[in-house]
């Protein structure tokens, strides 16, 4: 019997198929440029695209917020590269849409820094045509459960919608912010002044001279200067870091990313760490900043990663991890300006240490901090956590990723970065094996690719995902048996 594969053009065939219907697991930035591309690209291979998003708006999510209008986007508008396919598209849009005449304030010497929330709607303008014409289907409600059913998953809602889906893609973004042992012990007066700077009311109680403490010294910290100097906060603000490190400035002048990262020879954190320092003085000799060194190793840190075994990605998370992102997730022009200004009044301060202790005295809150110059105090009227998110056990912060790893379908990745899952997004079962049907995008997907946070890294991550899901889902070949005649 002999077996030929031969080409078999969908134009030509008698009976189309169905499509693939697709689910997906969070609507934000990554959620909603996947379902973008997903319609946009898969005309005849997906037939139906559903998202599970609580929030009103897709495209947002707790970074994007549009009731969030005091805080900036740390990258340069011609360095999102939002849109695969479109790099200029949010520049365009800026431009084009009015933003800038609003906010004079976005533009630089540095580039333009839009707000937050303006990229929220250029994201609700750009899914807004599959919405009204129904391609895209949002579902307003946190997902309960997700369960196997045959060969394909039932989704269901908290409010009972039940969705089935042949492919799930897991675009569940942040976990919620890492929390201080000492919070838990708290009492629940004295707690209620303890907040995590992204929830809603953070801000609502604080006076207009009270002194706050921020536990966390990276961007969010910075976030929060910004949200209290718009509120006309007057009061002292103490940010507290374990390490001292705070992020970095933006480098102006237009330059290119600079040095190449993509050799196979960086095996290890050490030689990783020795050829940044020596590409960054190449660069110093060319008048170029360390900045654009740190964007040409941003653009190659999937290609390090990977070659990095197991436990040299432990050393550095363990040793270079912190210096890596003050380099690497660097203040807006905007940010910086108002941090240099509170330090120069006196008004901010820069605190290194790790909180010990927290207790109420009936009026402020009394901060333990262990410094290297011994134990002191800081008084204050409340505490902001900046500490970022909790990847540990990734699966436990949401009821049915949790479920879904106790059924195996899912594992968290043992580096606390979130969930195991292979370069192609597929996520990795509990016997190791790749989920042809289940993925991974965005953050959470970070185990695979190192470097999978800002929008330009998921914007090319999502397109490569989703044009792997169509590949999968179009049959390109048939199967013709010739039996031999007897």
């Amino acid at each position: 019997m002999l077996k030929i594969r031969m080409s078999s053009p969908r134009l030509q065939a008698q009976t189309p198929r169905p499509g693939s219907r697709v689910a997906i697991m969070g609507g934000g930035y990554t959620g909603a440029i996947i379902a973008k591309l997903l319609v946009e690209r898969g005309v005849r291979d997906i037939e139906e695209v559903t998202v599970f998003e609580p929030r009103e708006q897709l495209g947002c999510g707790l970074a994007y917020d549009v009731k969030n209008i005091d805080v900036r986007l740390n990258v340069a508008a011609h360095r999102m590269r939002a849109i695969p396919g479109s790099p200029t598209a949010f520049l365009d849009w800026l431009q084009t849409s009015g933003t800038l005449t609003v906010d004079p304030d976005a533009v630089t010497p540095e580039g333009i820094f839009a707000r937050r929330r303006d990229f929220g709607r250029f994201m609700q303008a750009q899914l807004a045509p599959h919405l009204d014409s129904g391609a895209i289907r949002h579902i307003r409600q946190a997902v309960r459960v997700v369960e196997r059913q045959s060969d394909q998953w039932r989704i269901s809602g908290a409010d009972g919608t039940s969705v089935l889906a042949d492919i799930l893609i897991l675009a569940t973004g942040h976990p919620p912010a890492s929390r201080p042992p000492v919070v838990d012990r708290l009492s629940a007066l004295a707690t209620s002044r303890v907040k995590d700077i992204l929830a809603a009311d953070a801000f609502n109680e604080i006076g207009k001279c009270d002194p706050v403490l921020i536990v966390g010294s990276g961007l969010t910290a910075i976030d929060a200067l910004c949200r209290l100097k718009a509120l006309g906060h007057t009061g002292t603000v103490s940010l507290l870091s374990r390490t001292g490190l705070m992020p970095r400035k933006h480098a102006g002048g237009g330059f290119s990313p600079f040095g190449d990262f993509s050799s196979t020879d960086l095996t290890s954190a050490r030689k990783l760490l020795s050829k940044v320092r020596a590409t960054i003085r190449d660069a110093q000799v060319h008048g170029i900043p360390w900045q654009s060194v740190f964007d040409a190793l941003r653009q190659h840190a999937p290609s390090f990663w990977q070659a990095l075994p197991m436990r040299e990605r432990q050393k550095f998370l363990r040793r270079l991890r912190r210096w890596y992102d003050v380099h690497r997730y660097r203040m807006p022009p905007q940010g910086a300006a108002i941090l240099e200004l509170g330090i120069d009044t006196g008004r901010v301060r820069l605190e290194t240490g790790d909180l010990m202790s927290i207790r109420d005295d009936g009026q402020e809150l009394l901060a333990a901090v262990d410094t290297r110059e011994g134990k002191t105090e800081f008084r204050c009227r409340h505490i902001l956590l900046a500490t970022g998110p909790d990847f540990q056990d990734y699966a436990a912060h949401q009821r049915f990723l949790l479920n879904m790893q106790r059924d195996g379908v899912i594992q968290s990745d043992p580096l606390g970065l979130g969930l195991a899952c292979d370069i192609g997004g597929r996520a990795i079962t509990a016997t190791g094996t790749p989920n042809t049907t289940l993925f991974v995008a965005g953050p959470p997907a970070r185990p695979a690719f190192g470097e999978l946070t800002g929008v330009p890294e998921i914007a090319a991550q999502a397109a490569s995902l989703v044009d792997r899901i169509i590949g999968c889902c179009a049959r390109e070949t048939r199967t013709i048996v010739i039996s031999p005649t007897v």
